[in-house]
C-alpha cells in the first residue's frame, strides 16, 4: 500500500469510528492528516468528501441536509509546513483596511438545527455534508440550544418558516470534570456522546455553540459579525468571536491565543477561523476545493514533550523497506497517548543521536505530534543512556537476507522470499482490487503457514485450508472461507486495476488508466510499449514511463501467474465506454460494480471531466449537485441509471 492510500485509508477509517461512536482522532488531528495527503496527492478523491456517511444498519435514521454542511480549507503557524495566513490573505485581495472576523474553531461534532415556524423540528449530525444522522431526541436535551425562535428577528421582519442554524456540540470542561470522569477528552466524549442510543440524558451535559444561521428565502445576512450577533439575539450561545482590521491584527491575536487565551477557555478549540467579514465580499471569492475561499481554519501549532526511549525496532515494509520505529514511555499529546514514532531513516537517526552515537534505551527524547497527528521525534534532549544500545542492522529482520542501502533507506531485496513483503504485496493487492472481508490478518497467517506465495496464491487455496487457518490460535472457519469465495468472485478486471494492483512504483491505478485509455488497452500492446510512447502521454512524462515499462517487466511473471490461475481482463466495451460517475448522497456497491461492467468510471467526486452524476433526487440542490451543473455534467436519478445499464441486477 502507498503512503498516499495509506494516509487515505487512515481518513477513511477515523470518519466511520468518528459515526460509529468511537473517534480514533481528534478533529485537528483529523484534518492536520488531510494536510499530509494534500502534499501528496492535492487532487485525491478525498479532498471533495465531508465528514463521513452516517453509518449503515444504524438506529438513528439518516436525513440528506437540505443546506449542505461543507468545512474549511486549512492554514498553519509559519514554522510549519502546509500553507500560511499570508497566502490565504494574498488569495483573497485581504490588505490593511479588510475588516475580518476571527472565532474559534471548536474542537466537537458538527451539527445542524431545522426551525420550522419558530418550533425546533430536527437536529442532524453533519454526517458527510449531504446526508447526516437525525438525533433530534438527544439535541433537545443538549444546553445553549434554542427550542422556540422568537417571532421577529433582531431587525423587526417577522421570523421565516424556516431556519436552518449550524454549529458545535461539545463539552466544556467544567462538564467533563463533573460528570465524564474516566473518559479520554472533551472532543471524543462529546462525538460519542452525541449520538447516544441509551442512556442519552448524559446529553444534557453537552454544549451546542451556533455560528451560522440561513434565513429560508431572505439574503444572508449581511456581515459574519452581524451574523453572530443575530445569534446571540436570538438566544443561542455561540463561541467567542471578534472583529478586526487587516491581517496584522489577525496575527497578533494568533499569538495571544497560543501564550493566554486558548488556556482560559472552557471548551476545547483547535485554531481559529478567520473569514472576510463583509458576506458579498466573501461570497464573491468563490470556492477552493469546493470550500469557500472567503474563510480559513488557522490552526495551532503542534505540542511536545519530553519522553524516555526504550527500544527501536526495525520495521518491514511491503517494499522491502527498512524503517527505525522508537518506542518510549507513553506520553500524551493533544489528546492521545503516544507510544511509538517512526524515525524515517538512518539519516534521521544521525541527524539526531550524531554519526558516532547509537541511540540506548534511557535517552530522554523530545516528541511531538506534528499538526496534533503524526508522531515525531524532534529531538534529542539527553543521550547516552545505561541500557542496551542500538544499532543499525546489517541483515533483514524478517528474513535474515543482508540488507542494502538505497538512498537513505536500507531495502532487503529478498522480494519472493521475505515475509514481510509477500505479506505486503498481497495486502496492497486485495486492498485495491476491492474484494471486502480479505483481512490482514487472513492474509499474514496464509503467508507464514505456506499457503501462499504470491498473489495467484491466493486464488488457489482450498476451502478446507482456509476454514482450518490458524489466526493467533483461532481457526478461521467461516470467515476463511467466506475470504477464499469473495476472491473467486472477483478474477474477472478492469486492466488498469489489475497493472495499477501490482506494485509497479509510481504506477497506481489512475495512472495505469491514463495509459491504458491512450490506446495500450491489451496486454500485447503493453507488451510492445516503449520508455518513448509512454512518455509521450500526457500527465505520464520520462520519469514515470521509465517506472511502468521496468516495473511491467518485473511483474509480468506475476502477471502471467495471474492469467494461469483464472484472471480476466475485463471487456471494457459497453453503455458506459468512456463515461466518468459519481455516487452521491448514497451508496451502492451493486451500482459502482454494473457502472465498471458497462465500460465506465466510478469517481468519488465532482470535477470538471465527470460525465455524470447520480442523485436520489435528480432535481436536488446539493453542493456536488450545484457544482455539476456548473461544470455542465448531466445530473440523473438512481431509477434513470439503472435504465441505462440495463436494469437492476435480481
Amino acid at each position: 500500500m502507498t503512503q498516499t492510500d495509506k494516509i487515505a485509508l487512515e481518513l477513511q477509517q477515523a470518519r466511520d469510528a468518528y459515526y460509529n461512536h468511537k473517534p480514533l482522532m481528534s478533529d485537528a488531528a483529523y484534518d492536520a492528516l488531510e494536510d499530509t495527503l494534500r502534499k501528496l496527492d492535492a487532487n485525491h478523491p478525498h479532498f471533495q468528501k465531508v465528514g463521513a456517511p452516517a453509518p449503515t444498519g444504524g438506529a438513528w435514521p439518516k436525513v440528506t441536509h437540505e443546506q449542505p454542511m461543507g468545512s474549511l480549507n486549512k492554514v498553519v503557524d509559519k514554522d510549519s509546513d502546509g500553507d500560511h495566513i499570508s497566502d490565504w490573505a494574498k488569495s483573497c485581495g485581504v490588505n490593511s483596511t479588510t475588516r475580518i472576523c476571527v472565532s474559534d474553531k471548536l474542537d466537537g461534532i458538527s451539527g445542524g438545527l431545522t426551525y420550522i415556524d419558530r418550533m425546533l423540528d430536527m437536529g442532524a449530525t453533519r454526517g458527510d455534508g449531504e446526508v447526516g444522522m437525525n438525533i433530534t431526541r438527544n439535541v433537545l436535551l443538549m444546553q445553549g440550544v434554542v427550542k422556540q425562535l422568537p417571532p421577529t428577528m433582531p431587525d423587526g421582519t417577522p421570523t421565516p418558516k424556516k431556519v436552518h442554524v449550524r454549529g458545535e456540540i461539545v463539552v466544556t470542561h467544567t462538564d467533563f470534570a463533573a460528570h465524564f470522569k474516566g473518559k479520554s477528552n472533551p472532543r471524543n466524549t462529546a462525538s460519542g456522546t452525541a449520538v447516544r442510543q441509551s442512556n442519552h440524558q448524559t446529553c444534557a451535559y453537552l454544549t451546542f455553540l451556533a455560528y451560522n444561521i440561513i434565513l429560508d428565502g431572505q439574503p444572508p445576512i449581511a456581515s459574519k459579525e452581524a451574523e453572530f450577533k443575530t445569534l446571540e439575539t436570538l438566544g443561542f450561545r455561540t463561541a467567542r468571536y471578534v472583529g478586526l482590521t487587516g491581517l496584522a491584527a489577525v496575527e497578533k491575536l494568533y499569538q495571544e491565543y497560543i501564550n493566554t487565551i486558548r488556556d482560559g477557555l472552557n471548551y476545547d478549540i483547535d485554531g481559529l477561523v478567520v473569514e472576510v467579514d463583509d458576506t458579498a465580499t466573501r461570497q464573491a471569492l468563490g470556492e477552493r476545493n469546493h470550500k469557500p475561499k472567503g474563510g480559513t481554519a488557522y490552526k495551532f501549532p503542534h505540542e511536545a514533550k519530553p519522553t524516555t526511549l526504550r527500544h527501536i525496532r526495525w520495521q518491514v515494509g511491503a517494499s522491502g523497506r527498512i524503517t527505525p520505529v522508537a518506542e518510549f514511555d507513553t506520553v500524551n499529546l493533544a489528546g492521545a497517548n503516544v507510544v511509538q514514532a517512526s524515525l524515517h531513516n538512518t539519516s534521521n537517526m544521525e541527524d539526531l543521536w550524531g554519526k558516532t552515537v547509537a541511540p540506548a534505551a534511557g535517552d530522554t527524547i523530545l516528541v511531538s505530534r506534528r499538526n496534533d497527528v503524526i508522531p515525531y521525534v524532534e529531538q534529542l534532549l539527553s543521550g547516552m543512556g545505561q541500557g542496551t544500545a542500538f544499532h543499525t542492522p546489517s541483515t533483514c529482520p524478517e528474513c535474515n537476507k543482508p540488507l542494502v542501502m538505497v538512498g537513505k533507506y536500507l531495502v532487503c531485496k529478498n522480494e519472493d522470499e521475505c515475509p514481510a513483503q509477500a505479506s505486503g504485496l498481497l495486502k496492497r493487492w486485495v486492498s485495491k482490487i476491492g474484494v471486502k472481508h480479505v483481512g490482514d490478518a487472513f492474509i499474514t497467517a496464509a503467508v507464514e503457514q505456506g499457503l501462499v506465495e504470491d498473489i495467484a496464491g491466493l486464488y488457489e487455496i482450498d476451502e478446507d485450508d482456509a476454514d482450518a487457518l490458524d489466526l493467533g490460535g483461532r481457526r478461521a472457519g467461516g470467515s476463511g472461507v467466506k475470504a477464499v469465495r469473495n476472491l473467486k468472485k472477483a478474477m474477472t478486471l478492469p486492466l488498469h486495476v489489475i497493472i495499477g494492483s501490482l506494485g509497479i512504483p509510481l504506477i497506481g491505478r489512475s495512472m495505469a488508466k491514463i495509459i491504458i485509455d491512450a490506446g495500450f488497452n491489451s496486454l500485447s500492446k503493453l507488451n510492445k510499449a516503449t520508455k518513448a510512447q509512454i512518455g509521450a502521454i500526457p500527465m505520464v512524462g520520462p520519469t514515470k514511463a521509465e517506472a511502468f515499462i521496468d516495473g511491467y517487466w518485473e511483474k509480468l511473471p506475476q502477471l502471467s501467474r495471474l492469467i494461469q490461475v483464472g484472471i480476466k481482463v475485463q471487456d471494457m466495451s459497453g453503455p458506459m465506454l468512456g463515461q466518468s460517475v459519481c455516487l452521491t448522497g448514497f451508496r451502492d456497491s451493486a451500482m459502482e460494480a454494473a457502472i465498471q461492467k458497462a465500460g465506465g468510471e466510478v469517481k468519488g467526486s465532482v470535477s470538471r471531466s465527470l460525465t455524470v452524476l447520480v442523485c436520489r433526487d435528480p432535481n436536488s440542490t446539493s453542493g456536488k449537485a450545484q457544482t455539476a451543473r456548473k461544470y455542465g455534467t448531466e445530473v440523473i436519478g438512481i431509477d434513470e441509471m439503472w435504465k441505462r445499464l440495463g436494469g437492476k441486477p435480481v
